[in-house]
């Protein structure tokens, strides 16, 4: 292909949501307890309502149903549906419910004029047409012919939206192999057999269904969202794509039974140029799928140290972020969790060996007050080191000592190996809380500061400026496969400076039901010069490039 064109059975299941953990339960929390914060020079700006986004993700709990899929919440997608270089939005839109049966609700494209403005296209796009409850999005030109397509996922089946390349889109999932009918959460697209071509790794949650609705209740006898030890997990799969505009789902040896899997990324932790799968599974072993070639896969989740927490305890993970924090040439993991369970960071010491570290980065500090969903690292502050952003929001309706809206966070990597909760004003949209979901990072109006967008629940989305005081400069990186999938999934990119050298990674998936930008970008500090970038394609290919001191932005083709 052209890679260069452009439910009624009722189980009365009294269960005391607070003596069970995981995304569904809830644990007494102080407020109390201490957080170290301090003033911070980041600042962005929310410019929501000047740009004119006005999507909310609506999951239907005005009906008062008490649905598991209520609280899961909704993701989103940076993607330049229309090539005109400026980084458009996808938003799924959730659902309602009848008689406890879901309901779909019409998904979002905004498209992004320079920066200046949103423009809701929707309906002319076609994007806006849905079968299903959805909740989660990847986006990956599945036909290498240039234009990103999108995988939408949700409960009753998974859509896909091929781009057409004239500004609309087509719902093919059934045509095209995607007949899925099981809750699917989060997907990521990666070339997980490295033959040129993008498949999909899709998450299955459990098994609630209208038919498997038990009732819960607090401690305070309130009916509440069950937590997840009341349903099943089901399987995770892999989407194979023949590369004839077809996915199956051919033999795959490795994959684990079950998982309860929420947040799903792709990439190579090994450095063995096959891409490995982390999954993030809620109250359960997370998994890491070390990729052995042939569509063979290695659970090696507990040998690695990326399974458990310190203290041997699975958590109720979600979101995923990788980011080489410590500067040492290897990708490492951050894992959001649960309340009363702290943020995961596993740092990796190579030969697929990881150490929980989060005590002796600071990460502890920050608190385990918060149900944290989508994260996202990168530099935002130029300074040569990579910060992370989460977004929080509690699952349940009346959790007994927390708040349903929580604070996002933003948390600097202060160039030590650690890291610092920054604190904001009241009117910052950081200095707030909100029912946050998915986070993603994109570059609004093109001028190297990367800036964020939000999804919460049944509350607008956002999008937040980055205004921040700027310690060095960007360089970005767009890459194009040819023998490679098109959007470089899968590769690995050094950038060596006079002082040192910076590793970054075009993933798949990440954060929470959502997929970021698949542009490279790179803080460079004042007083450093770029003197080359070396890039590992996914087809083995090795690719370096002088760089100009003057060069901020690279767009680079795959040398056949």
């Amino acid at each position: 292909m052209n890679r260069f064109k452009g439910i009624t059975h009722l189980i009365i299941l009294f269960i005391s949501v607070f003596n069970l953990a995981g995304c569904g339960g809830n644990s007494g929390n102080s407020p109390s307890k201490a957080i170290a914060d301090v003033k911070s020079t980041l600042a962005f700006e929310n410019l929501t309502n000047e740009l004119g986004l006005a999507h909310v993700y609506r999951n239907g709990e005005e009906l008062n149903e008490y649905t598991y899929l209520e609280a899961m919440g909704g993701g989103l997608a940076v993607l330049d549906y229309d090539h005109d270089g400026f980084e458009d939005l996808f938003f799924p839109g959730g659902g309602t419910f009848e008689q406890l049966h879901p309901r779909s609700l019409p998904n979002a494209l905004s498209r992004n004029h320079a920066g200046k403005s949103f423009e809701d296209v929707s309906n002319p796009s076609g994007i806006h047409l849905s079968r299903f409850y959805t909740q989660g999005v990847a986006c990956g030109d599945f036909d290498n012919d240039g234009f990103s397509d999108l995988a939408v996922t949700g409960f009753g089946g998974m859509q896909f939206f091929v781009n057409r390349g004239d500004g609309t889109f087509e719902e093919i999932a059934n045509k095209c192999g995607l007949d899925e009918t099981e809750w699917s959460s989060s997907v990521a697209f990666a070339d997980l057999d490295n033959d040129g071509n993008l498949d999909i790794y899709v998450a299955h949650y459990v098994d609630w269904s209208p038919a498997n609705h038990p009732i819960c209740k607090s401690r305070e006898g309130k009916q509440e969202i069950c937590p997840p030890a009341a349903f099943q997990a089901l399987n995770d799969s892999i989407k194979w794509n023949r590369g004839d505009g077809q996915f199956d789902e051919s033999a795959t040896t490795g994959l684990q039974v079950g998982g309860k899997g929420l947040g799903v990324l792709c990439a190579d932790f090994n450095k063995d140029n096959q891409v490995d799968i982390y999954v993030a599974n809620d109250t359960t072993n997370n998994f890491l799928y070390s990729n052995r070639g042939d569509r063979n896969f290695e659970e090696v989740g507990v040998e690695s140290g990326v399974a458990l927490d310190d203290q041997g305890k699975s958590n109720g993970s979600m979101g995923i972020a990788v980011l080489d924090y410590d500067n040492n040439q290897s990708l490492d993991l951050w894992v959001c969790n649960y309340e009363d369970e702290t943020f995961a960071l596993y740092k990796n010491d190579g030969d697929s060996n990881f150490r929980y570290v989060s005590s002796s980065t600071g990460v502890t500090v920050i608190g385990n007050l918060f149900v944290a969903f989508g994260v996202v690292a990168s530099d935002f502050d130029h300074d040569g080191d990579e910060d992370v952003v989460v977004a929080n929001g509690h699952v349940l309706r009346y959790p007994s000592e927390n708040s349903v809206a929580q604070y996002p966070l933003l948390i600097e990597n202060l160039g030590t190996n650690r890291f610092q909760r920054k604190t904001f004003e009241p009117s910052s949209y950081f200095g707030q809380k909100w029912r946050g979901r998915g986070v993603v990072r994109f570059d609004l109006e093109n001028d190297g500061d990367l800036d964020m967008a939000f999804s919460n629940v049944n509350e607008k989305a956002a999008v937040l400026k980055n205004r921040s005081k700027q310690n060095g400069t960007s360089f970005v990186l767009e890459l194009i496969g040819t023998t490679s999938n098109r959007d470089g999934i899968g590769s690995t990119i050094v950038l060596s400076t006079n002082k040192r050298e910076l590793l970054r990674t075009v993933y798949g998936g990440g954060s929470y039901m959502s997929q970021s930008s698949y542009a490279v970008h790179f803080g460079v500090p004042f007083g450093e010069g770029v003197n080359h970038v070396e890039i590992q394609w996914p087809s083995g290919r090795k690719q370096r490039l002088n760089v100009a001191s003057t060069e901020r932005k690279l767009i680079v083709v795959e040398p056949r």
